[in-house]
């Protein structure tokens, strides 16, 4: 497994201004679907999936409180980091579901979305 760190919003959250709802994160959901899909492929990322109530600590540990926003992927930067990747604590990231699935399929060997 790799040391990069994928955090989602944990499926079917409540949302506390919208009581006796549930949901899915669209930009979530979308990755969710991929890893779902090729479970084998999945194995190869660390993921984590978080409460949708704030403060999220894993992430804040890493990223810091301002950066609380999923998805995020964090990366082992043991290995090759892209250059459009954002910074934060020292610690390189990326935080839009597009590049996050452009990212896995380069990297991981997930299939590429088709445009």
């Amino acid at each position: 497994m790799s040391g990069d760190r994928l955090f989602l919003l944990r499926p079917g959250f409540e949302d506390p201004e919208q009581p006796g709802r549930f949901f899915v994160c669209p930009h979530c959901n979308a990755i969710e679907g991929l890893l779902a899909s090729f479970p084998g492929l999945a194995t190869q990322i660390e993921v984590h999936r978080l409460p949708f109530a704030r403060p999220r600590t894993a992430l804040v540990d890493i990223l810091g409180e301002q950066h609380q926003s999923l998805p995020v992927l964090v990366f082992d930067e043991s290995r090759p980091v892209p250059e459009d990747a954002g910074v934060a604590n020292g610690r390189r990231f990326i935080d839009s579901s597009e590049r996050i699935l452009r990212y896995l399929a380069d990297r991981y060997a997930f299939p590429h979305v088709h445009q």
